[in-house]
């Protein structure tokens, strides 16, 4: 359900209530189709970039690689072609004999090709560096040999320089190595480091996107307005595990980190901003999509592009985020200590 929103009727209908804009962006693997087709009709219906009207951008493993692209200058259209294309490469499931040796290997190994996974996002990043992003992103992961939250950032504040040189290749794998799914990404600039999906800890990374913008960036919270875009969700429930041991919870524990944590982020948000928060999202049967089941993808796309269309949601994101007042263009800070010296 859309989170209602603050009006102020002295604002011209077609210019932004708020001056800071953050993207947010969900994981939820192979279902970063439906969040890819939400804003390629976005940006088809109203004529205007994500990257030339948001201040920050900030994704979520399958989220994290939308940011990614939208930062290094692709359309939505372009990164919904990805899904399209690359999708069905990345989670290959076709044949009835190939998907039970899956299951199989799931039980001891990772389930799909960390290699494959790759050579998709090189297809689509190219040797691009994640510092030559045109807005700043924001992009969670986990470290694996530290064992602590991580976040990849551009370089929007002073401190700020030491992922700008990594390949936008490899700080997409960082954010979407999914346990089980994928094997942990190692990360060529930090030496010896290895990271892990962030949807462990921020599957809907809204407020770290707001905590990004407050303590780094010193915007009000009362001056952020977020669009927040999901990967489709179903009602869910833990009523039957009430009396279950480990066996009868292992099942439904991750959905219930995920779900939870994500809850929290989105409620959190639309609190401290004081209503500067909006979110376009699907609400499903429970096991209709899943992470990895890359046979909907043309069905996700279908649901992203009906609910974009949605005369309230298309009327919200018109009036407060892509409706042709852009943002100031990001410059770097080392490249603004450069041309001063």
């Amino acid at each position: 359900m859309n989170s209602p929103e603050t009006s102020n009727p002295s604002m011209p209908p077609g210019q932004s209530q708020r001056p800071f804009r953050i993207l947010s962006l969900e994981g939820g693997g192979v279902m970063g189709a439906f969040s890819a087709s939400v804003l390629a009709a976005l940006e088809q219906s109203t004529g205007c970039r994500c990257v030339d009207h948001f201040d920050l951008i900030t994704g979520t493993s399958t989220g994290g690689i939308i940011a990614i692209g939208l930062g290094l200058g692709l359309s939505a259209e372009e990164i919904l072609e990805f899904y399209r294309k690359q999708g069905p490469v990345i989670f290959n499931n076709a044949g009835i004999t190939y998907r039970l040796f899956q299951k199989i290997q799931h039980i001891f190994q990772p389930k799909h090709s960390h290699n494959t996974l790759r050579q998709a996002l090189k297809a689509a990043f190219g040797d691009l560096k994640f510092g030559e992003s045109k807005c700043r992103l924001l992009i969670p992961t986990y470290d694996a040999i530290g064992g602590r939250i991580f976040l990849m950032k551009t370089a929007h504040h002073e401190r700020f320089e030491y992922d700008i040189d990594a390949l936008a290749v490899d700080v997409a794998l960082a954010t979407s190595a999914a346990p089980t799914y994928f094997s942990a990404a190692p990360f060529p600039l930090h030496e010896g480091s290895s990271y892990v999906d962030g949807g462990v800890w921020a599957n809907c990374p809204a407020l770290a996107g707001l905590v990004e913008a407050v303590h780094f960036l010193n915007v009000p919270p009362d001056q952020i307005d977020i669009l927040n875009i999901g990967t489709t969700g179903s009602p869910f429930s833990v009523s039957q595990n009430t009396q279950a041991g480990l066996f009868g919870w292992a099942k439904s524990l991750i959905n219930l980190f995920m779900n939870s944590q994500a809850e929290a982020s989105r409620a959190t948000s639309y609190l401290l901003t004081k209503g500067g928060f909006f979110n376009i999202n699907y609400v499903t049967t429970p096991g209709r999509f899943s992470l990895d089941d890359s046979s909907k993808v043309s069905e996700l796309i279908n649901l992203g592009r009906g609910e974009a269309v949605k005369r309230d949601n298309l009327e919200t994101v018109q009036r407060r985020f892509l409706n042709g007042n852009k943002v100031k263009p990001f410059v770097p800070l080392h490249q603004v200590r450069q041309k001063t010296q």
